[in-house]
């Protein structure tokens, strides 16, 4: 049996499980928060993380909303972008053990 393409494709974009992380963990963001932000986040190219967030947005992982008076746009987990996060989270406790 092999691996999905979906799995392949988001293992393959940098960025996705810190931003899906610090949707998690902060609720809505406002998209300049997900980029060149540290410690909050590691993603020093606004590229970098346009591409994460379209590729999230395309599995539906996340939804978006757009604040009319200026443009904003805001990022927060979808249901099954949350069920996915918890599982990212338990990944990194794991790796955090000793």
């Amino acid at each position: 049996m092999t691996v999905s393409k979906k799995l392949i494709e988001i293992e393959g974009q940098r960025g996705i499980l810190q931003i899906m992380l610090v949707l998690q963990r902060n609720g809505e963001i406002l998209y300049g928060k997900l980029y060149n932000n540290k410690p909050f986040v590691e993603i020093s190219n606004n590229s970098t993380a346009k591409r994460a967030l379209a590729l999230l947005l395309k599995h539906h992982l996340i939804n978006e909303r757009e604040r009319d008076d200026r443009k904003a746009k805001y990022y927060r987990l979808s249901d099954k972008g949350i069920r996915i996060a918890t599982l990212i989270n338990k990944m990194e406790k794991i790796l955090e053990e000793k």
